[in-house]
């Protein structure tokens, strides 16, 4: 038997797989279809949708003219400017309308409505008094011209019986006032030359008065000036030595004083000390012989002190007076100071070291003026005080001294505000020294002062390349020998003339030993 052909079988798997081929496109046309149209179904919805927004959006447009235009402003641009207070946007100008209405808390068109309708209200109510208060003064106004009427008519019927009577009073008295006029006239007369002579008499008591007033000012002037040239030369003092030196020990450079713990002597406190012979304490340097300050409080009237300040020609003895003008035994003593305080001349001011120097005495400062010119009375020294002025106290005669100290020349200031601080540390000199000539204070300089209380300026040495208050000068091309300041001052320049006995090493010079 013969094998079957292989002709169909190829022809029937070609049909079938064109018929799967055929199924498959009509699958896919059928699904590609079916897409198509719910594509087309979405995009009509989304179109619908679109629509939809675009009418809200335009609807949202004309609700948002229309707001503009209602709050008045619609010629603004039509943006709205969320968050933004720029007045050319619709936000901030409304924003700018409610503020004018001043609306304290929240910024809405509704509460600057309701302040102003408030503010409207309560404007109604005070026209509404006004015009009732309006009413009344009218009430009152026609009840006051109703009762000037009738003093008017009372008036006026009195004036025609007045003049009535005076008609007839005039003829019965004419001759009398003629005879009465005639004795005025002479007596008007005799007053006019009282009064002129009166007049020339006050007129040449004033020149008078004013001669001896000039006359009394120049008087005052030069007794002033005797006053001033008579006390610089006699130098008239009534203060007393505080004590007197009781031992010394000049090898040391120690003394010890007769006063202490039961004068309430308080320790560092300076003191100058004098001649035996001296010509009266605070009178002026001349007498002075040296300085000391307080270290130890030995006993009740006994205490040790160091020698500051001597002089090789007049040392210190046993017996020589000590005198301060800031202490005094159980009582506190007051001054008043006036000028530039420089207690070193390093040209600057040394103002609060003064007042360390009295408050550490226990003494204090009453009345003083400052760099600035400025007049203060101490309430409580040194912290407490008020300007002078109508009713503060001045210099009185518990006021020890006036201390003046340096008084800048107005004519070497360069600047107007120097000048013009200048000017009124003057003025303040000339009250001062007035008050102190009236309350009989004695008046005193600055040096003269320091030099009383027994106070040393301390020198520092000086470094080069440093500035020193008004006198710099450049370092050389040699490094400073010393990095800093110790503090400690110098025995060679210290000002004390008092030369210690020299000490022996034991050594022998090699001169000798040749």
């Amino acid at each position: 038997m013969a094998a079957p052909s292989n002709k169909p079988v190829g022809y029937q798997v070609s049909v079938i797989v064109l018929s799967l081929i055929v199924v498959i496109l009509g699958t896919v046309i059928y699904m590609q279809v079916k897409q198509d149209r719910e594509k087309q179904v979405a995009l009509a919805a989304s179109e619908k949708n679109r629509q939809g927004v675009e009418a809200a959006l335009k609807k949202r447009d004309e609700e948002f003219e229309d707001f503009a235009k209602l709050t008045g402003n619609g010629t603004a641009t039509s943006e709205y400017g969320l968050g933004d207070d720029n007045i050319t946007k619709v936000r901030g100008a409304g924003l700018a309308d409610i503020d004018k209405a001043d609306v304290p808390a929240e910024r809405t068109y509704k509460a600057a409505i309701n302040k102003l309708v408030q503010q409207s209200s309560d404007l109604k109510q005070d026209r509404e008094k006004i015009r009732l208060d309006l009413e009344a003064l009218q009430k009152n106004l026609l009840d006051l011209q109703r009762q000037y009427d009738v003093q008017v008519k009372t008036q006026n019927d009195g004036r025609v019986r007045a003049e009535g009577d005076l008609t007839d009073a005039t003829k019965s008295k004419d001759e009398e006032v003629r005879a009465k006029q005639k004795v005025i006239d002479e007596l008007r007369q005799s007053v006019n030359e009282a009064a002129t002579e009166l007049e020339n008499e006050k007129t040449a008591h004033a020149t008078d008065t004013k001669k001896l007033n000039e006359e009394i000012t120049k008087l005052t002037a030069i007794n002033i000036r005797l006053s001033n040239d008579i006390d610089e030369l006699k130098k008239v003092s009534f203060e007393v030595p505080d004590g007197f030196v009781r031992w010394v020990d000049n090898q040391n450079g120690r003394v010890w004083i007769n006063i202490g713990e039961a004068d309430n002597l308080p320790k560092r406190m300076t003191f100058s000390v004098y001649n035996k012979s001296h010509n009266g304490v605070a009178r002026g340097s001349e007498d002075i012989k040296g300085a000391i300050e307080v270290t130890r409080i030995v006993d009740a009237h006994t205490a040790e002190a160091r020698i500051i300040k001597d002089d090789l020609y007049r040392p210190i003895t046993k017996g020589d007076p000590i005198f301060t003008p800031i202490w005094s035994p159980g009582r506190r003593e007051n001054f008043s100071f006036v000028g530039i305080i420089d207690l070193d001349g390093d040209g600057k001011s040394d103002r609060q070291k003064l007042h360390e120097l009295v408050a550490g005495a226990g003494a204090t400062i009453d009345n003083e003026v400052d760099d600035n010119g400025k007049r203060i009375r101490y309430t409580k020294f040194p912290n407490d005080f008020v300007d002078h002025g109508e009713g503060v106290p001045g210099i009185d005669v518990n006021t020890k001294f006036l201390v003046i100290g340096q008084i800048p020349d107005i004519t070497l200031a360069a600047k107007d505000e120097d000048k013009e601080r200048i000017a009124r540390i003057l003025e303040k000199l000339k009250q001062l020294k007035g008050e102190a000539q009236q309350q009989g204070v004695r008046i005193v300089n600055l040096n003269d002062f320091l030099s009383w209380i027994g106070y040393q300026p301390q020198r520092r040495l000086y470094v080069p390349g440093t500035e020193q208050g008004d006198y710099p000068l450049k370092a050389g091309v040699r490094a400073a020998p010393v990095d800093k300041v110790s503090g400690q001052v110098s025995g060679a320049i210290n000002g004390n003339k008092r030369i210690k006995p020299a000490t022996s090493n034991n050594a022998v010079s090699p001169v000798f030993n040749k």
